[in-house]
């Protein structure tokens, strides 16, 4: 009996036993889900890995991106701090250049006036009779003629043809380029005005700076429309140098026809100033203003008479 009891009491235990074995053993089923669990965690902590190093990711990209602002803010500034620096500079050579401008026009002002001079111009007469006249100081060529062109009818009419400067003096105040004029018409130690004999002068003096021409003109009294004076362009007062012109200037005059009136025998002609019965009574001509070179004989210019001019400085 006692070992029937024993015997079951064994068989209980064993029973026990396998029972808690069978309880601790995990099924393949419970072992796939704690495999599956566990590639879950795995997974979701790798998920989360990949998330935070996704975040370091942006971070890096928003580094990059703060850096890139900051390379691009920095590229502006130094952009904006280069044209700026450029613009400085350009400032700086555009006011350099304009002040060196005005100091070389400073420059070019102080000296012309530096080589400013009063000029006495000197008609001699030789050998024919001069009637009074006309000078102007100018910068444009052609204010009293040009040559092969005809008279304007200002006034050069009148002075060839009857030795009456007036009109053609007047008319010059409204030429452009004319910087002085006059009319010279009292020979020099005379009281009254009147034409210039054989070893009389006339005389008139003016002031200029480089860049001036003197033109004159006065009628040789003995002919129709003819007058002495330079060619039309003048006679430049100052040259390449800036040095002021003196001297002997006669072979720069020449004895023109101001192409107004039919020419006849100089000293002869009955419509010549000296014999004419009224002013402007000859025969118009309808010609150009040109040298002479009608067939009559008239004295070289350097017998009939001598210019010269004489400078003061100011």
């Amino acid at each position: 009996m006692l070992r029937k009891k024993w015997l079951l009491g064994v068989i209980v235990l064993s029973g026990l036993i396998l029972v808690g074995c069978a309880s601790a053993t995990p099924t393949p089923t419970e072992e796939a889900m704690a495999d599956e669990g566990m590639a879950d965690n795995m997974s979701g902590d790798e998920n989360m890995a990949d998330e935070n190093m996704s975040d370091e990711t942006m971070s890096d990209e928003s580094m990059s991106g703060d850096e890139a602002m900051a390379d691009e803010n920095m590229s502006g500034d130094e952009a904006m701090a280069d044209e700026s620096m450029s613009g400085d500079e350009m400032m700086g050579d555009e006011n350099m250049s304009d002040e060196e401008m005005m100091a070389d026009e400073s420059m070019g002002d102080e000296e012309m006036m530096d080589h400013t001079h009063t000029f006495t111009v000197r008609i001699e007469n030789l050998s024919v009779v001069l009637a009074p006249g006309v000078w102007t100081v100018h910068t444009e060529p052609g204010v009293l003629f040009t040559d092969g062109e005809a008279d304007r009818g200002d006034g050069l009419e009148a002075l060839a043809e009857d030795g009456s400067p007036s009109a053609l003096d007047s008319a010059l105040e409204g030429y452009m380029g004319v910087l002085d004029h006059g009319v010279f018409n009292t020979p020099v130690g005379m009281s009254d005005s009147g034409t210039a004999a054989p070893g009389e002068t006339y005389e008139f003096s003016f002031v200029a700076s480089p860049g001036a021409y003197l033109s004159f003109a006065t009628m040789s009294v003995q002919t129709n429309d003819l007058f002495y004076a330079p060619d039309g362009a003048g006679i430049p007062l100052f040259d390449a140098d800036l040095r002021a012109v003196r001297g002997d200037i006669t072979d720069q005059i020449s004895l023109w026809d101001a192409g107004t009136e039919v020419n006849q025998a100089p000293g002869e002609g009955a419509d010549q100033g000296a014999r004419q019965a009224a002013p402007n009574t000859g025969a118009d001509e309808g010609g150009v203003v040109q040298i002479v070179n009608d067939g009559f004989t008239y004295p070289d210019t350097a017998d009939a008479i001598r210019v010269t001019i004489t400078i003061d400085e100011q």
